[in-house]
């Protein structure tokens, strides 16, 4: 797998985390999205060659806006009740924000560790970072962001997800081959579960029921029922890194670094429904399910892929910036 943070050496001691010149104010509340209403959805597609954020309409499939970040910006958490985007920069080791109302930086936390993965709660009042080589989470308040927690975890920490209920925290820990499943409250492991080799991009659907793991090494991913706790194991293309599941759970989409390609699985049958052709080396994915679209962080060939959830066919190519990668939850819906 081509893993691509440069310049890091894994360092085995604690720095503690500080705080940078953060605007974290309280923001207007965003009410839910009209399923009906197509205005103002937007991808941040973070691009780790040039240190820049692309901001994509979902509606126009245009770049709206280009955002000068920190130093190789790789994870994405965005947030519609705040109305801003979270960006970790692991050659800057910092987290940048951006005010999603206007589309301009508004601040940064320093890490002094190498953030990868991040995810929000579902309230909107933690962000949770995952630190690649010190393999710990942090768990920052939004609201008093000098309150941060730090919880040791599984070997190289990469993708993060939260339940939908707030209560659950799962983080896929690559080296270690397992999820840790973390109580919110009190940030604690309460256990593990075993997966493929390397698993690396995590994804929820909607209803919090099915978890699933992207395994790179051994070209799967793993299915988990998180009420009975039962696996399925599906093969998909060669190096899977990250997936997104449709709003009615009956597909996931699943980027193949190596293919450059989606595999489109469904999970009732548990059979690949078609594979679709992407750009080059296919990292991040996310769906925006009012319109329908599937948006593929190309980082090989410095693009975007939109794919129709319909027709399961490539609609469209976007031309973003250096080697795309948008790890996370990238999709913004907001009024």
């Amino acid at each position: 797998m081509k893993f691509k943070l440069t310049n890091l050496l894994k360092n085995p001691c604690y720095i503690p985390v500080f705080i940078t010149s953060i605007a974290l104010a309280a923001c207007q509340t965003n009410p839910q999205t009209n399923p009906t209403d197509q205005r103002n959805h937007y991808a941040y597609i973070t691009n780790q060659g040039d240190n820049t954020v692309s901001v994509i309409n979902t509606v126009t499939n245009k770049v709206a806006n280009t955002i000068k970040t920190g130093k190789a910006p790789v994870g994405v958490a965005v947030s519609s009740k705040l109305q801003l985007a979270f960006i970790s920069n692991v050659e800057s080791q910092e987290i940048s924000i951006i005010n999603t109302r206007n589309n301009q930086l508004t601040g940064s936390i320093k890490t002094k560790g190498s953030p990868v993965g991040l995810a929000l709660s579902a309230d909107s009042e933690t962000l949770y970072v995952a630190d690649w080589f010190d393999n710990r989470v942090l768990a920052i308040n939004t609201k008093q962001p000098e309150q941060i927690r730090e919880l040791s975890v599984g070997d190289a920490p990469a993708g993060l997800i939260v339940s939908p209920d707030n209560q659950w925290l799962y983080i896929a820990n690559r080296d270690s081959n397992d999820i840790a499943v973390v109580e919110t409250a009190s940030f604690s492991i309460k256990k593990r579960i075993p997966v493929g080799k390397h698993p690396f991009g995590l994804t929820m659907s909607k209803s919090g029921r099915l978890l699933a793991s992207v395994n790179v090494q051994d070209d799967t991913v793993t299915i988990i029922d998180t009420q009975t706790n039962q696996q399925q194991s599906m093969k998909v293309g060669y190096h899977p890194y990250c997936a997104a599941f449709s709003s009615d759970e009956i597909n996931l989409y699943v980027t193949n670094t190596q293919d450059d390609s989606v595999t489109v699985l469904d999970l009732s049958t548990q059979k690949v429904i078609t594979t679709i052709n992407v750009g080059s080396t296919p990292e991040g994915i996310a769906i925006d399910h009012v319109n329908q679209r599937a948006y593929v962080a190309n980082w090989g060939s410095n693009n975007v892929s939109v794919i129709d959830t319909k027709t399961k066919q490539l609609l469209t190519t976007i031309k973003t910036g250096d080697k795309s990668r948008a790890f996370g939850q990238f999709i913004l819906s907001q009024q």
